[in-house]
């Protein structure tokens, strides 16, 4: 069982996710991953609280299920003490019935004139107006919720210089932070935000957002925003980062993703990601199917979230692979295709990029588009048609697509590997321990 850590100079902290695990890939898991295990080998003593679930599922609009099977009650793994407990889910009579009230209210809301000059701005207005009861029904809805865990946070949580909690739109944001202000330890917020999603935007976050020491911020887009919208918040611009040495392994062969998917010597575009409605993932197909070559091929890998059928000539649909071929995948492509509408930053184009592979990203993904220089590593697109030409562009000219992706691995190196993410992290808890104790930095 957790245990207060002992006094002492040893930076201590302590993560709160809803999920949490090494061989948990989503974007969200595996950030929080990484950041934990660079902060721990840094020195910091970092706890985990997380729940028992492997990954959750939609059992009606606005509520999540939690599903198994149980990962291990508690690991001790690459320096990291993790401790798992229950998560409980919402009955489906319950979720369907609080869907339709929240649903109804939100619907009322849109069909009234727009209140802000972005969606994001109308997103901000249209939830700090909303009454907080549908705040509340969001939050029962999507959870987790672990009396157990909660329970084992405020017993332990004043033992800890600080308390980093993710993500959104998830109710642990919300929980963890009232906890931690009761106990009187400083919190720092790892959100994820994404600005344009109508499911980020709720009033209990907004609190969350004011009231906490640090909020981590992955682009300047989503920095100026919180800025812009909280002024009272202090989010700090750290972004996403890689492992260099993973992705530059000489193991990594896209030779052998090609043959073992018979794709011959075909012109391949990447997607990773969910295959969900907000990754886009139709605007991919059109765009592929918009090209006039008739060779290329568009490789989709990533979890099947919606369940819909794709039944298309010029598409691959692979699923959720092993991290080892999904390496070989960023190998053997021409480029990669991030059609995502809502992202808080995007690893995959770091990925990409790191395997000298140029990028192509949605406008109206605020996040990519502020990561991507337009031309010099990558393309930023206004819709499938722009996509397409910039697809066949790359394809006919080598020597750009070349020359994007060894300019986007030269961003990577200089800004965005893990060693530097927890090293600017690392900093911002040793200064918010020293102000505690009173010291100044």
């Amino acid at each position: 069982m957790l245990t207060t850590p002992p006094p002492g100079q040893r930076l201590r902290a302590l993560h709160v996710f809803p999920l949490f695990g090494r061989e948990l890939t989503n974007g969200s898991e595996y950030y929080a991953y990484q950041l934990s295990r660079q902060l721990a080998a840094l020195g910091v003593q970092v706890d985990v609280l997380t729940t028992r679930a492997r990954s959750f599922r939609s059992s009606s609009w606005l509520s999540l299920r939690w599903e198994g099977p149980d990962l291990p009650a508690s690991e001790h793994t690459d320096g990291l003490a993790i401790f798992r407990f229950p998560a409980l889910s919402m009955p489906r009579p319950l979720g369907r019935l609080l869907s339709r009230l929240v649903l109804r209210r939100w619907r009322s809301e849109a069909a009234q004139p727009p209140v802000g000059q972005s969606p994001a701005e109308q997103h901000y207005r249209r939830a700090s107006a909303r009454p907080i009861a549908y705040d509340l029904m969001m939050m029962a809805g999507l959870g987790p919720w672990s009396p157990a865990l909660l329970a084992q946070l405020s017993r332990a949580v004043a033992g800890y210089d600080v308390v980093l909690v993710g993500f959104m739109p998830l109710a642990l944001t919300w929980q963890v932070r009232r906890l931690a202000e009761r106990r009187g330890t400083p919190i720092v917020l790892l959100p994820l935000f994404h600005p344009e999603d109508a499911y980020h935007h709720h009033r209990v976050h907004y609190h969350s957002f004011a009231r906490a020491r640090a909020i981590l911020s992955q682009t300047s887009y989503s920095t100026a925003l919180f800025q812009q919208l909280w002024p009272m918040s202090r989010p700090l611009e750290i972004g996403a980062g890689v492992d260099p040495a993973e992705l530059s392994d000489a193991a990594i062969d896209g030779a052998r993703f090609r043959a073992r998917h018979g794709l011959g010597d075909r012109p391949l575009v990447l997607f990773v990601g969910r295959k969900a409605a907000s990754k886009r993932y139709d605007m991919a197909i059109e765009a592929v199917r918009a090209v006039p070559d008739r060779r290329p091929v568009l490789v989709m890998i990533g979890e099947d979230a919606d369940g819909r059928p794709i039944d298309e000539e010029r598409v691959l649909y692979l699923g959720k692979l092993p991290r080892a071929e999904l390496l070989d995948a960023y190998d053997a492509c021409d480029l990669l295709l991030h059609p995502s509408e809502y992202e808080s930053f995007g690893i995959v184009l770091l990925e990409a990029w790191m395997r000298g592979k140029p990028v192509i990203a949605n406008r109206a993904c605020h996040a990519s588009a502020a990561l991507i220089a337009d031309g010099a590593d990558g393309f930023v697109c206004d819709n499938a048609a722009d996509m397409a030409v910039r697809i066949a562009e790359l394809l006919a000219r080598p020597d750009l697509a070349r020359a994007l992706g060894a300019a986007g691995r030269r961003k990577v190196l200089e800004r965005y590997t893990w060693e530097a993410i927890g090293r600017a992290v690392y900093r911002l808890y040793a200064q918010i321990a020293a102000e505690s104790a009173g010291h100044t930095v």
